[in-house]
């Protein structure tokens, strides 16, 4: 069956970790009957964690596509992971849809990667609708975590439309306050409780108030009539949603599938279709142009998500912008500018699939073996300049160092990774120059070892990992003027180079300046180039621990030549001896990386985190209030945050939350240099073995 736009809603579950995203995703398809069974999170049976690592882990790992039908319209679900170290993910999650289902844990309210997930998702005109779910765990309180949605989430104005019958061990129901009918365990219908009567006529009227409050004809028609009507308060309640200035708050239990119900009705009723949402911005070249939901418009298609599946190949989540794709059609890809042919043209359910003629605007399905396409890239017709921004993701942040464990491993790594970081935006990696290391890095440890136990496993590529060496420079404090000859003879025509540099700081992170002031040719000008060069050369390795040499200005300023033994190889050669006998004399110091860190959690634990971050030679910057939770804004070396996401989730309980990105380089202090030097001596010894 082929859907029309304004029949579907495209949905994504965000949410923190362990508020039971995945366990809603499971409860929404049984309750419609997508599924025969609900399965368990905790069994390792739900649909949307079919990845091996995610039953072991109980974690949703990369966002899972499936769907649903109800009261003839399709519900496309795609259940984001909640980890922090998973975040890029759930950013494409939230790409390809227009409705978040914003999910909260009762006891908790708003945590901290809530509010990263709601700022995300008003980035990207994503309207957010809240689900406090787990109402029958102990400490639930619903107006309590519906209060934590005002008062944490930037210009968010919560309200709820539904209230529960009962929390903790007696939630058993809720009342929809649209309809004014309660809905009873699973999704029986049954009459409001006497003893809400009361609570609901309360929270009906703040509902009331707040979606008057939003369009001046409802205002006027709430003042004249003191009452709005069904079909006036769902439609401005609707426009208020689409107009992104109402989060209407909605309760339930996944693992009881009390709510589960009424929620899919409102998402029906209330959640905004692909025809009614605001038009996709593109570049078509150098053109910005609108793209909307028409099955009849140019073909614009987003890769959501690729996979590795040991059975077909790889696997390609899409969401159709505009225009109709037809199963095994050719495409073209404005990324990578390859053609592609739309084989295994799918609707999913997770990892099973459902074979179609065609996907229209605004639904989502797969296509198997898409060889030359990577998540965020574009696909259009043949010769389209089409392209679709990708989410900003931040930077990776936490690295390893990863070493091929045999050569076989060696000569297959390089696609491997090739393929991961298509597969994760989130992933990156990268050949360190001035270590020498192959660094693959990502948002943390758990997202590292997951993609790891991928190269491993899904690429047959085994690797050791080890903790990277951080990229020390070498630099000096002092001018000098020294002299570098070299000469030598060996019986036939020999080798001479005679030079004086005068070696003195420059600017930090200036790098390397080469003057040259030579007057009357005592060192002939075919020969500069080679003094150059060999001064690059010999700056490459210092000479207190082998770090290169940065932040330099080198003045040649006279030497001597011998019109048969000078050459090129004698002048490099003479300039590097130059370089070294400077740096002796010149005060030579190390430089460290300096990063940049913003840490954000609760305030109550923000006194910890500062004094870790002294205790690792620190400066804090300063702190500001982001919602109710605390930012913390500091400059820390980066040796001391090579496992700082460990030491953080330790700290804060997983409720903080942090970015690095670089930001320069200081001196190190005289007292950790010895130990820098034995490290890189104790380095050079074992590699020489």
């Amino acid at each position: 069956m082929s859907w029309q736009p304004q029949d579907l809603r495209n949905v994504a579950l965000v949410g923190h970790r362990g508020v039971g995203k995945t366990s809603l995703n499971e409860a929404l398809l049984h309750t419609a009957g997508a599924i025969k069974a609900l399965g368990s999170v905790d069994a390792g049976t739900a649909v949307a964690d079919y990845e091996e690592q995610e039953r072991e882990r109980k974690i949703s790992i990369a966002p899972a596509l499936c769907h649903l039908e109800h009261r003839d319209t399709k519900i496309n679900l795609v259940d984001c992971p909640g980890y922090s170290e998973f975040y890029v993910d759930a950013l494409y999650g939230l790409w390809a849809t227009e409705n978040a289902l914003l999910v909260l844990d009762a006891a908790a309210g708003v945590e901290v990667h809530t509010i990263k997930m709601y700022d995300a998702a008003r980035e990207m005109n994503v309207r957010a609708i809240g689900v406090v779910n787990k109402l029958d765990n102990e400490r639930a309180d619903f107006e309590a975590a519906v209060a934590s949605m005002n008062d944490a989430l930037p210009d968010c104005e919560a309200v709820a439309v539904q209230i529960p019958i009962g929390q903790g061990a007696s939630f058993e129901g809720v009342v929809d306050l649209l309809s004014g009918k309660a809905w009873m365990g699973a999704g029986d219908e049954a009459p409001v409780p006497d003893a809400l009567a009361d609570e609901v006529a309360e929270a009906r009227e703040l509902l009331i108030d707040a979606v008057a409050a939003t369009d001046d004809d409802l205002t006027m028609q709430y003042l004249e009539e003191g009452e709005l009507t069904h079909e006036e308060l769902i439609g401005g309640l609707r426009a208020a949603i689409a107009a992104g200035t109402l989060v209407p708050v909605l309760c339930t239990s996944a693992t009881q599938e009390i709510g589960v119900r009424p929620l899919l009705d409102f998402l029906v009723d209330a959640a905004i279709s692909p025809a009614d949402a605001p038009p996709r911005v593109a570049m078509n070249g150098d053109e910005e142009v609108e793209l909307t939901a028409d099955p009849a418009g140019e073909t614009a298609v987003i890769v959501v998500k690729t996979m590795t599946d040991p059975y077909v190949g790889r696997v390609s989540l899409l969401r159709v912008l505009s225009g109709t794709i037809k199963a095994d059609s050719d495409v073209y890809n404005t990324t990578s500018g390859e053609r592609e042919r739309l084989s295994g043209l799918a609707v999913t359910q997770a990892r099973e699939t459902e074979n179609v003629s065609e996907l229209v605007a605004g639904d989502m399905g797969s296509a198997v073996r898409l060889e030359d396409t990577g998540t965020g890239d574009t696909l259009a017709g043949q010769g389209s300049k089409l392209q679709v921004p990708r989410p900003d993701a931040p930077d990776s942040m936490y690295a390893v160092a990863v070493t091929a464990a045999s050569r076989a491993d060696a000569d297959k790594m390089s696609d491997a990774l090739n393929r991961l970081t298509a597969e994760d935006m989130g992933l990156k990696y990268q050949r360190n120059t001035e270590t020498g290391e192959l660094l693959v890095s990502g948002l943390g440890p758990m997202h590292l070892d997951v993609a790891i136990a991928k190269l491993r496993n899904q690429y047959d590529v085994d690797v050791t990992m080890s903790e990277p060496r951080v990229a020390y420079q070498e630099t000096v404090r002092r001018a000098v003027r020294v002299q570098g000859r070299h000469k030598k003879q060996t019986g036939g025509r020999g080798q001479f180079g005679d030079v004086w540099i005068r070696l003195e700081p420059a600017e930090r992170g200036s790098g390397f300046e080469f003057v040259n002031e030579i007057k009357g040719g005592s060192v002939p000008t075919q020969y500069i180039p080679a003094v150059e060069k060999g001064l690059r050369a010999a700056m490459s390795r210092g000479s207190i621990a082998g770090y290169p040499v940065v932040d330099v200005r080198v003045t040649l300023d006279d030497g001597s030549s011998h019109p048969v033994d000078s050459s090129d190889m004698a002048f490099q050669t003479a300039a590097g001896i130059a370089l070294r006998n400077a740096m002796a004399e010149a005060q030579p110091v190390l430089l460290e990386p300096i990063m940049n860190v913003t840490v954000t959690g609760p305030e109550d634990i923000m006194g910890d985190i500062m004094s870790d971050l002294n205790a690792k030679r620190g400066r804090i910057l300063g702190t500001e209030q982001v919602g109710s939770m605390q930012a913390i804004k500091a400059q820390v070396p980066q040796s001391e945050m090579m496992r700082y996401a460990a030491d953080l989730r330790s700290i804060s309980q997983g409720r903080a939350s942090y970015e690095m990105s670089f930001s320069h380089y200081e001196e190190l202090p005289a007292h950790l240099t010895d130990q820098v030097v034995a490290e890189a001596k104790q380095r050079e010894e074992s590699e020489d073995e």
